[in-house]
């Protein structure tokens, strides 16, 4: 049986809880080794749920962009002693240490959050939008278009992107931009009169959709805000 047919076998509450309970330890924990082992539980976690490597890769390529501006901006920036006094650099011991704690502890709080969002699945998290107590009623629009809009243009992007592969003419690079902005609202328009003709059979299923998690769903909404705002209140004024 495969991990992750295992994984959502087991009560939404208690997959919700302990991803939010994983969530909560990286952002307050300070010790190097718990945000390495948050990191490799959260990794291995993600791959059995996943079933390949392909996304932690993708994920791997997009925190770089995060973390080595921060460690570099600590190394010039941060007083201390110097690394290299006798080439002139302004790169300290003690930024190396701010700039490699701040990193780590990004990148372990990055991670636990991707586990988190897989701690349900997609008409899970749409069950439990949809029963916001304020914004639910606004989203299902979103939510109905979201799936086919993301299928379609991610079809039209990667035809655009082999047809700049072929070329690389960088001076038509803003052009290409501006076609995929209007491929975009192409896309939007053509689902909004889709969804437009398939309504009334969308609203005849919502209620059905819904009941089941609407006391839940705002309990755990009203419960993650309030720890949020507490953490967020400890943090600047504590």
């Amino acid at each position: 049986m495969p991990f992750s047919d295992l994984f959502y076998t087991a009560s939404v509450w208690l997959r919700w809880l302990a991803c939010f309970a994983l969530l909560l330890l990286s952002i307050t924990s300070h010790l190097v080794v718990l945000n390495l082992c948050l990191i490799v539980v959260a990794t291995l976690l993600i791959r059995g749920l996943d079933g390949h490597w392909q996304k932690l890769v993708h994920m791997l390529r997009l925190l770089r962009w995060f973390v080595f501006p921060i460690l570099l901006l600590h190394l010039m920036f941060s007083p201390g002693q110097l690394m290299f006094p006798d080439y002139g650099l302004p790169l300290t011991w003690q930024g190396l240490q701010q700039g490699g704690w701040l990193s780590l502890h990004l990148v372990c709080i990055f991670m636990v959050a991707m586990l988190m969002f897989r701690a349900l699945n997609n008409s899970e998290w749409n069950r439990l939008l949809l029963t916001l107590p304020f914004a639910g009623k606004h989203l299902a629009v979103y939510l109905f278009m979201l799936a086919p809009m993301r299928q379609r243009i991610s079809h039209d992007l990667h035809i655009l992107k082999q047809q700049w592969t072929l070329r690389r003419d960088w001076s038509k690079f803003p052009l290409l931009i501006l076609t995929a902005f209007r491929l975009a609202l192409t896309s939007a328009a053509d689902q909004v009169q889709l969804l437009w003709l398939r309504w009334p059979q969308f609203l005849h299923h919502k209620p059905a959709v819904c009941s089941e998690t609407d006391v839940a769903a705002r309990i755990a909404i009203n419960t993650c805000c309030l720890v949020v705002a507490l953490m967020a209140y400890g943090m600047v004024f504590l």
